[in-house]
């Protein structure tokens, strides 16, 4: 077995070597696809602050956005270009990741997926907002694509997938299991919220006009115990730090 961990890399880079750190030991090639232009045409390049990550084991590929396509085809591409150097670099297995994911205790996660026998597998998340120690009370509604075994006609994005993933991450795999794990998704947790806020396709109109206030509001808010977030209807339950992450943000 040889795994692949595929990061996609534009902005919120001050979580990647935190991330990378959770799934090092466990894998034997990461590969950071960056991109120094986002889906939606701003400038921000995260190569000075990443390319002291590069090793034996991680390798960096540059990514050039066709800004025609929009955001959801260009993240397709991009993760499929992940794929590819993981084939051409003979790997058996694959795992898609940003850099705002963590996996806690990460060699236990993968040995669940064997165990299972199953070619593919997801699992649920839980989101954080504002800090590293604020989570919603209750997990997401869908589901995150875990490790999949990497074959010759593998790729991301197609229609068929049987779970409710970014549907820049599904997977032409019918053989799917959910295992009992939780990605934690520091989704919320960044250094500039506004560069995530103008370039997402869900947060943002066709002329980059910011149309979801609220999250900015609750965002700029003074946070604690059970605050509620509007756009979501959901509360802040306030937890350990396991990832030490709140250093990068002071």
């Amino acid at each position: 077995m040889k795994l692949a961990v595929i990061y996609s890399v534009w902005d919120s880079e001050e979580l990647l070597a935190k991330s990378i750190e959770c799934i090092y030991s466990e894998s034997d090639l990461i590969i950071l696809v960056y991109q120094q232009t986002s889906n939606f045409g701003e400038q921000y390049d995260p190569l000075p602050n990443i390319e002291h990550l590069q090793n034996e084991k991680v390798i960096l590929v540059k990514y050039e956005p066709d800004l025609s396509l929009g955001g959801m085809m260009n993240e397709r591409i991009k993760r499929n270009i992940g794929i590819q150097f993981a084939k051409a670099n003979h790997c058996t297995h694959f795992l898609h990741i940003d850099c705002d994911e963590f996996y806690e205790n990460f060699k236990e996660c993968k040995r669940l997926y064997f165990k299972s026998g199953h070619a593919g597998s997801v699992c649920k998340l839980k989101t954080y907002f504002q800090k590293p120690t604020f989570q919603f009370d209750t997990p997401e509604d869908y589901f995150v694509p875990f490790i999949h075994e990497l074959k010759e006609d593998t790729k991301s994005g197609a229609s068929s997938y049987k779970y409710y993933v970014d549907p820049t991450r599904t997977v032409n795999e019918i053989d799917i299991v959910e295992l009992p794990i939780f990605m934690h998704h520091f989704s919320w947790c960044r250094k500039d919220v506004l560069r995530k806020m103008r370039n997402s396709s869900a947060n943002m109109s066709d002329n980059r006009v910011i149309k979801n206030k609220l999250i900015l509001e609750d965002y700029q808010a003074e946070i604690t115990e059970g605050f509620l977030v509007r756009n979501w209807n959901r509360r802040i339950v306030v937890v350990p730090d396991q990832f030490n992450l709140t250093p990068i943000f002071q």
